[in-house]
């Protein structure tokens, strides 16, 4: 008898102190009235207030110039930033009529996982909604900044913000390496960016460095051709391989945090003279080249236009310094054209079109985020004389008076004189031909 309740004792305990799960649909806590505004991309954004926390509403990013996306079967939301503005006018916020502080409602835990650009980041549920941590948005690269006189809270995105970008910091000289030369390579190289433009040394011209920002890290791809450079720099191949992680032809692949030391007595990163003490190295392989990719971890976001000086060197590099030019290629490159068609930071190209000595763009302006117009110009490969906007040309003409009329089926004629395109309005859709030397728009 004294087991028997004993036994029943032990198991009243262990049923008291067992731990207690959430389950989906388990009420989390109360999200309360706030007079804070929060503002994604330039425009408010519904918001709630969590324990003194701010959320924002994670399906109405869609309209924030991001894309969203559920996925029933696994149960996760994915919302990652995009450059296109054109999914339409945010969505006006509701002004709550209560005082700050007053509870508006429950919110709830959820088995659904929301990734912001391919990272998972704390989100709740309440009245169907989703909504995110403003807080861990900042670890993603997103400038938040917080206005205490005007009780608000501002979110930009990287892109906007400027800290995501490309820069070209060296490239292939194949007339000091023809293909027919020995291997050349001393196995260690700089290359040094500034404003006032690029030097290298040693084996800088041995292959194409380019640098791409996230607003997280900073990579260095090297690129080196098979049919050009690559014949040529087998010795620092074998270099940049050994400094490898992981990746193509590493033999032992391992944890990144193993190679760091060896990594940093073979190579040196600086970003404004701030040195990079966590660069990790891959290495690649594509169509005809062969990459290697160094990646600095734990530098200080900069933008673009902050940037002062970059310095990136391999070994112990001991020649004289050179100057790094940038190809034609590059220059004339469409990707670069584009940019100075811009007229407002978020326009974008939506695609281009090569017609003999001249190139067609296709350009999406954006004033504003919701607000986007369809521009279609021609511009000269050598000059870079930009025509007017043809599709202005378009507008005049009844039923295309519209800012979105969709050009497609781009074409030249076996003259290479003229350039075909159509237009999609609401109303109609119409063919057309633009004569390339005078840009005169003609309806066919």
């Amino acid at each position: 008898m004294k087991k028997t309740f004993l036994t029943t004792l032990i198991l009243i305990i262990l049923l008291i102190s067992a731990p207690v799960f959430a389950k989906p649909g388990d009420i989390a806590g109360e999200y309360y009235c706030t007079d804070i505004k929060t503002y994604l991309n330039g425009a408010q954004i519904d918001s709630i207030n969590i324990g003194g926390q701010t959320l924002i509403n994670a399906e109405a990013m869609y309209y924030y110039s991001f894309n969203v996306q559920w996925n029933e079967d696994a149960r996760t939301l994915y919302i990652w930033e995009t450059r296109d503005t054109g999914n339409g006018t945010p969505p006006a916020v509701e002004t709550s009529q209560f005082s700050v502080g007053t509870p508006l409602g429950y919110y709830y835990e959820t088995d659904i996982i929301t990734y912001l650009d391919n990272v998972p980041i704390t989100a709740y549920n309440t009245g169907g909604k989703t909504y995110i941590l403003v807080r861990e948005m900042q670890n993603l690269g997103y400038v938040v900044n917080w206005y205490e006189a005007e009780r608000k809270v501002e979110i930009i995105s990287p892109i906007r913000a400027g800290y995501v970008y490309d820069m070209g910091l060296s490239y292939y000289n194949e007339n000091k390496y023809p293909d027919n030369m020995d291997d050349k390579s001393i196995c260690a190289f700089s290359i040094r960016y500034t404003r006032s433009g690029l030097t290298g040394t040693d084996d800088a011209d041995l292959f194409d460095l380019t640098l791409h920002s996230n607003g997280k890290e900073y990579m260095f791809t090297a690129s080196f051709y098979q049919n050009e450079g690559l014949y040529n720099s087998t010795a620092l191949i074998e270099k940049l391989t050994s400094l490898c992680y992981d990746g193509f032809s590493v033999q032992n692949p391992c944890d990144k945090s193993e190679k760091y030391d060896f990594v940093n007595q073979n190579v040196s990163i600086f970003i404004n003279g701030q040195k990079a003490e966590k660069i990790n190295v891959t290495s690649g392989v594509g169509n005809g080249h062969r990459d290697f990719y160094f990646t600095a971890e734990d530098l200080p976001a900069f933008t673009k236009d902050e940037i002062n000086e970059i310095i990136i060197s391999v070994g112990q590099p001991s020649g004289e310094s050179y100057e790094i030019t940038v190809p034609d290629y590059v220059v004339n490159s469409p990707d670069t054209i584009a940019e100075t068609l811009k007229k407002y930071p978020n326009d974008y190209m939506q695609t281009y079109y090569e017609a003999n000595d001249y190139y067609l763009f296709f350009m999406k302006e954006s004033e504003s985020l919701g607000i986007v117009k369809d521009r279609l110009y021609i511009v000269n490969k050598t000059t870079h004389e930009v025509s007017e906007d043809l599709l202005e040309q378009v507008r005049i003409i009844d039923g295309f008076n519209y800012d979105l009329i969709n050009p497609f089926a781009f074409k030249t004629d076996e003259t290479g004189s003229n350039f075909f395109f159509s237009c999609h309005s609401p109303e109609k859709t119409m063919d057309f031909y633009a004569e390339l030397d005078t840009a005169t728009v003609h309806a066919i």
